[in-house]
């Protein structure tokens, strides 16, 4: 979670995009092995990762390793997608998650944060309760890249 938190924050006062990639076990869960922020275009209100940015990235895996959740920041508390988030996700079989505050303001992950999870046609906002059975933090090491 401290890489995630670390590149949303050098992003400064703009919102900005990351990726969770890693290994799916038989029952579909996921261990994050990856956190990568591509080549982006960021400002106070919206990012944007190319196809080809996303596409380095992806060339660069292992692969066994799959797209766990799309990660992105906002500028205030609010952590629902927006109809430009919905558009920007990159796959429907990860997680969406939303950090307020550019990923400074947090309680205790993911509590604070918004987690979605594409459903029946639409980016559903889960519960902490939904979230905190989809979502476990454990100790461990990750490989980290900026390209930004």
């Amino acid at each position: 979670m401290i890489a995630t938190l670390d590149l949303l924050q050098r992003a400064g006062r703009r919102e900005s995009g990351l990726f969770w990639y890693g290994e799916r076990d038989a029952s579909g869960n996921g261990t994050v092995a990856f956190v990568v922020a591509p080549r982006q275009r960021m400002s106070w209100g919206k990012y944007h990762v190319a196809p080809e940015a996303l596409a380095e990235v992806v060339q660069r895996l292992p692969p066994h390793w799959k797209p766990l959740a799309q990660i992105h920041s906002h500028p205030g508390p609010w952590v629902e997608h927006s109809r430009y988030d919905d558009k920007m996700v990159s796959s429907r079989r990860a997680l969406s998650i939303v950090f307020p505050s550019y990923g400074r303001a947090l309680a205790s992950f993911p509590t604070g944060a918004g987690v979605h999870e594409w459903q029946n046609d639409y980016w559903y906002l889960l519960t902490l309760e939904q979230a905190s059975h989809r979502l476990a933090v454990v100790e461990g090491t990750v490989r980290v890249e900026d390209y930004r």
